[in-house]
């Protein structure tokens, strides 16, 4: 989930900060966010009460060691965008600066659990905190990252490879 956000951040960046490519990249960021689910990222940020569902779904984050894997995470978005992107080069300290402020653990916690107790009951993230306790569940939830990066490159690759067909079909759509 993090990644998908991440993701989407990523691009939206891109496309304010590199204007030569504008529409192209926002039919990729439009693409990401349907393909990803990052649409369905959104919550209501409000603090949720310390009731036995939010503990378990903190616990289960906890569990998946979702504060390390947050900052790899954004390390690995902001290395792929510079790498893909020279010409972001110059921004980088300032794109660090801007997602030390807003996408820490700390800035986007509440949220997060949020989005989980919205989407699983109390018992499935008692459940999921059990499996990512395991050996097994901690290397999932470690590989989380660059499983969802990889992904991302592929959809982007997929997407790229296809472009001009992409832009036809939507100029049929404006005619």
């Amino acid at each position: 989930m993090a990644q998908i956000i991440l993701e989407a951040l990523a691009i939206s960046l891109l496309c304010l900060y590199t204007n030569k490519y504008y529409m192209k990249n926002l039919i990729l960021l439009t693409l990401v966010l349907f393909t990803f689910g990052a649409v369905q990222a959104q919550t209501q940020t409000q603090t949720q009460p310390k009731t036995g569902h939010y503990k378990a779904a903190e616990e289960m984050l906890l569990a998946m060691n979702m504060k390390q894997n947050l900052q790899e995470s954004i390390d690995q978005m902001l290395a792929v965008q510079i790498k893909n992107n020279p010409s972001m080069q110059p921004a980088e300290a300032t794109l660090k600066e801007f997602f030390g402020k807003y996408m820490t653990w700390d800035a986007l916690k509440e949220d997060y659990i949020n989005i989980y107790m919205n989407e699983f009951t109390e018992k499935e993230l008692k459940d999921m905190t059990k499996f990512f306790s395991t050996p097994s569940g901690k290397k999932m939830a470690s590989k989380q990252s660059v499983i969802s990066m990889k992904g991302m490159q592929l959809g982007q690759e997929k997407v790229q490879a296809h472009m001009g067909e992409l832009q036809e079909m939507l100029q049929k759509v404006d005619k």
